[in-house]
């Protein structure tokens, strides 16, 4: 009904509750009314027509008429909207000065922990993360920040679903080392991984089988637990770990399998 999309329209944009909403339509239907004939002709409850026509007065929506039962008649739509609109305005333009000084003192006051040496998630230096969503923006996370070096044992996902990422990693300078499972490279056939590889931009070898996929990205290490049941319901939970002694451990069973992996 056109008269319930008017009550909508004035709560959603210009700040009337619902009964305030309502009685503002009636007036301009009306033109004057009473408290008690808006309880006649709206849904405002009678209790209320007393408060609803005052707090519309004062937000400039309708103006009274005293005597011996006061009367109220409707501000023009036209006048009171456009009002309304400028003096919104005016107060976005001074909530989003406040903002901006509110950013630039907080920006301020964090930047002494920002250039601190504390890792940024925390002391901690192990996070679980499960499923294979969460466990995809933590991969993209870490080639978005590596600066070095990406060392990558891969059963098929990540070469196949994250190759933007690695390639932007490459692009940056960032030295890649690869190794993929064999049977995934006529996955690779037409991909960038493999046309880096043949023009020396990073190094991809193949593996028939390896036991532990993991991904190393400086002194960040990210691998999955075996758990064929999680994997069923895509909720497979994976270990990510800053530590350069554990990165040496895994460096090193990365470098055992490259040993046996075979050039592409």
């Amino acid at each position: 009904m056109v008269k319930d999309r008017m009550v909508d329209l004035l709560q959603e944009h210009f700040e009337l509750n619902l009964y305030e909403a309502r009685a503002y339509v009636a007036l301009v239907g009306f033109g004057v009314l009473t408290p008690a004939e808006l309880a006649s002709v709206s849904e405002v409850p009678a209790p209320r027509t007393y408060d609803v026509l005052r707090s519309l007065e004062k937000k400039g929506f309708a103006i009274s008429q005293p005597g011996k039962v006061n009367k109220y008649r409707p501000v023009h739509p036209e006048n009171i909207l456009e009002k309304f609109i400028e003096e919104w305005q005016e107060r976005v333009k001074v909530e989003l000065e406040a903002k901006k000084k509110a950013k630039e003192e907080l920006i301020e006051l964090m930047t002494p922990l920002i250039e601190t040496e504390i890792p940024k998630y925390g002391v901690e230096r192990v996070w679980v993360v499960r499923g294979i969503r969460n466990a995809t923006l933590k991969t993209r996370e870490m080639f978005e920040e590596v600066t070095e070096r990406i060392l990558l044992v891969d059963s098929g996902y990540v070469a196949v679903n994250l190759e933007s990422d690695i390639i932007s990693a490459v692009d940056r300078g960032v030295k890649a080392k690869i190794i993929v499972a064999e049977s995934l490279l006529p996955r690779l056939r037409e991909s960038k991984l493999l046309e880096y590889a043949r023009n020396g931009k990073l190094e991809l070898r193949t593996l028939d089988k390896f036991d532990l996929p993991m991904l190393i990205c400086d002194d960040e290490v990210f691998f999955a637990l075996e758990d064929m049941a999680a994997r069923y319901f895509n909720y497979e939970t994976q270990v990510w770990i800053k530590d350069f002694r554990v990165r040496a451990l895994f460096e090193a069973k990365f470098n055992e399998y490259w040993e046996k992996a075979k050039a592409v």
